[in-house]
Order: structure tokens, then C-alpha cells, then sequence
């Protein structure tokens, strides 16, 4: 668990997603939630992502049927697509994206993108609201849910290990967590 900002994010799982969406005020960062909830990607790569790679028809609010990390975006530099949830995709319908450019512009400058900082403050806001400041969330909370959740579905892990662009499963298994639920479960079964 993180603790004043150490250690690995907890991560979310469908109600502290509901939760903290909830408490989001801005349909920007509901979506930025969203997207991260529904990909499982870094905070800054979706930040950083163009308009063109998340909607086939920005003027019209169509979404892609997969979404295009650019590798330039991405930590290991490695091109990722997910296929976007239907769930994501109705956000998406509901959101009015720039023309072009950044799909979160910086408020100050429609050069730049959102700031992880401003990210992060609307977020930590919302886990506040939410009663949830206690249980380590974090930026990365998304995408270590994302992972958790689809290991929790009984998901092969080469299957997750391509959703979320791992080259190794070691790293990968880094971010699923396991509940004393899981592990009572797993004795109790045995």
C-alpha cells in the first residue's frame, strides 16, 4: 500500500472507481479516470495522447474501436492498441474533444497538454470527497485495478501481458495485487 506517497499505488476496483469518478468535477478528469480505468495505461501517456488516436471522427464524437498509445508517448516506446470498452466508448460519445491536438489541452496554452499536476490534485480532491484519502490511491491506482481486475476474471496472463504491454511477466506481476480474500479462498479450495 502506498503511504505518504511511498510504496505501490492500492489499486481500484470497480466501486473506488465509481467513487472517485463520482467526486470528479470536471468531465475531463472523469474521462482521464475513465480511460485509465478501461486501458490500464500510464497517466502520462494518456496525457499526452492526440485527439486522432482515441476518435476516428472527433467532429462527431466517434471513438475508435482501439485505442492507439504512440510508442513516442509511452515509457518502453512501443506502440500499444487496446480495444476500447463499451463503457469508454459511451464516455467518449458524451465528450466534446478538441478538433485536434492533445485530447486534454492545458488550459493556459493548447500547445501543451494537461499537467500530471493538475491531474493529480482533481484526482487526490476527489479520493478526499470520496472518504477514500486513507487507502493509498494514486495516479497509478487505474492501472494497477485494471491488471488486478482482469487477473481477478480468471484473464490468462499472456493475455493481460499484451493488453497492457509488459515485455516481461515479472514486471507485470508487480501490479496485480492479491486479496487475504483471494489467498483464504485459494487454501479453502485446494
Amino acid at each position: 500500500m502506498k503511504i505518504c506517497r511511498n510504496g505501490q499505488a492500492t489499486p481500484l476496483n470497480p466501486q473506488t472507481y465509481q467513487q472517485i469518478s463520482n467526486h470528479l468535477r470536471r468531465e475531463r478528469h472523469k474521462l482521464f479516470l475513465g480511460i485509465a480505468w478501461y486501458t490500464g495505461e500510464r497517466p502520462e501517456a494518456i496525457l499526452s495522447i492526440d485527439v486522432n488516436h482515441i476518435y476516428e471522427n472527433p467532429a462527431q464524437r466517434q471513438p475508435r474501436d482501439t485505442i492507439i498509445y504512440p510508442g513516442v508517448n509511452r515509457k518502453d516506446n512501443k506502440t500499444r492498441e487496446v480495444p476500447t470498452h463499451w463503457a469508454l466508448k459511451l464516455m467518449l460519445a458524451a465528450y466534446q474533444p478538441p478538433a485536434l491536438g492533445f485530447l486534454f489541452p492545458s488550459i493556459y496554452d493548447n500547445e501543451q497538454h494537461l499537467s500530471r499536476q493538475a491531474i493529480d490534485k482533481a484526482f487526490r480532491m476527489a479520493v478526499k470527497k470520496a472518504g477514500l484519502e486513507h487507502r493509498g490511491f494514486s495516479l497509478y491506482s487505474a492501472r494497477r485495478g485494471f491488471i488486478t481486475h482482469l487477473n481477478e476474471q480468471g484473464r490468462n496472463i499472456k493475455t493481460i501481458q499484451s493488453l497492457t504491454g509488459h515485455k516481461s511477466l515479472s514486471s507485470l506481476i508487480q501490479y496485480i495485487d492479491v486479496s487475504d480474500e483471494q489467498r483464504r479462498n485459494a487454501i479453502a479450495n485446494f
